[in-house]
């Protein structure tokens, strides 16, 4: 065999190896730099004006946004993660303590009359609302499980968003250099997935939850219990194009007239949808502008797939890997197809 092949073959599966020890010392860290990357990307825009208020001084620049992202949505979002884990326990100890409590009363004004019609009509209500219960009691407890490693998770998060904050530009001119595709497919690749985590996350993920925020604050107003625990799920419902939020909003309607509050029914319905569905029409076109969208139905598969697949942080890993193979398909189409209907053509 020729020398220098065997040098490439053992310098090819020398640089293997060394990847995938790297991958494994790395594995535990994946997840948070994921989000950094995502929330590097997100926060960009904040970031060159940061650049431009300091005068080009990159350091002081990422530091200033790294603050202004821990204190506007970190902290918030802790304190959210916090209330929706005590509404989960207390839903949990309702249910545990007294039954379906209220929902008994859904249960008869609904149930009941369809029984007559449909005599083998019989739902176990309560059965499901303790399913629901345990469910949301599970996934709560498992947030906070590991409160070191969740720690961790966040600090490396954190550290991660300032390098690439600082050093984005660098990184992104290696990776150029490194790929063996030309620099404008590359450039591209880059461009498309900036623009897909954009997307979904400033698109479908923060207008969903500005939906379940508002969803939360008309559940609290008109009276259904635990609102903010109820407001996390249309935040999730929301994902689902058209209908989202509706499937929370319209059984608490329903819950309501159950309970002979008609009135607060109606109100809670008005608020859905004018209040909540403004969204859609009124915020979510000036967070994401005119940047290439995702479909609703991939964006809810992949956040679905995400919550199975990593757990919690799939809610954000699993769109941004199908935002990196939407990209990787459009370059695809441009490298493959096109050269291909190029060459059928020249033929």
């Amino acid at each position: 065999m020729d020398n220098k092949k065997l040098q490439l073959y053992f310098f090819i599966g020398l640089l293997f190896a060394v990847f995938v020890l790297a991958l494994a010392l790395f594995k535990p860290f994946i997840a948070p730099i994921a989000l950094a990357f995502m929330a590097a990307i997100v926060v960009k825009p904040l970031d060159q004006k940061m650049l431009l208020a300091v005068r080009g001084r990159r350091t002081l620049a990422a530091i200033l946004t790294v603050v202004i992202v821990l204190v506007i949505i970190l902290v918030p979002l802790s304190i959210l993660v916090r209330e929706i884990t005590v509404e989960s326990l207390n839903f949990y100890a309702d249910v545990r303590d007294s039954g379906i409590g209220s929902f008994s009363a859904v249960s008869g004004y609904f149930v009941e009359p369809l029984q007559r019609v449909f005599p083998e009509f019989n739902p176990d209500v309560e059965g499901y609302v303790r399913k629901i219960a345990v469910g949301l009691v599970d996934n709560a407890q498992g947030i906070f499980s590991s409160t070191a490693s969740l720690a961790l998770g966040v600090f490396v998060a954190t550290v991660a968003l300032y390098y690439l904050l600082r050093d984005g530009h660098s990184f992104r001119k290696s990776i150029i250099r490194l790929s063996p595709l030309a620099d404008a497919y590359d450039t591209q690749i880059m461009d498309k997935v900036e623009r897909a985590v954009n997307s979904v996350v400033r698109g479908s993920l923060f207008t969903s939850l500005i939906k379940g925020v508002l969803a939360a604050l008309g559940f609290a107003i008109f009276g259904v219990p635990h609102a903010i625990l109820w407001g996390a799920l249309t935040a999730i419902v929301s994902l689902l194009p058209g209908i989202g939020a509706g499937l929370t909003i319209i059984p608490a309607a329903l819950y309501l007239v159950a309970t002979d509050a008609v009135g607060q029914s109606i109100g809670l319905l008005v608020w859905g949808f004018v209040v909540v569905g403004l969204v859609d029409n009124v915020i979510m076109p000036i967070v994401v502008g005119k940047g290439a969208t995702m479909h609703p139905l991939f964006v809810l598969l992949s956040v679905i797939g995400g919550l199975s697949f990593f757990g919690p942080i799939g809610l954000f890993l699993g769109p941004l890997v199908i935002a990196l193979l939407s990209a990787l398909l459009e370059i695809y189409k441009l490298i493959i197809l096109d050269d291909k209907d190029k060459k059928t053509i020249s033929i």
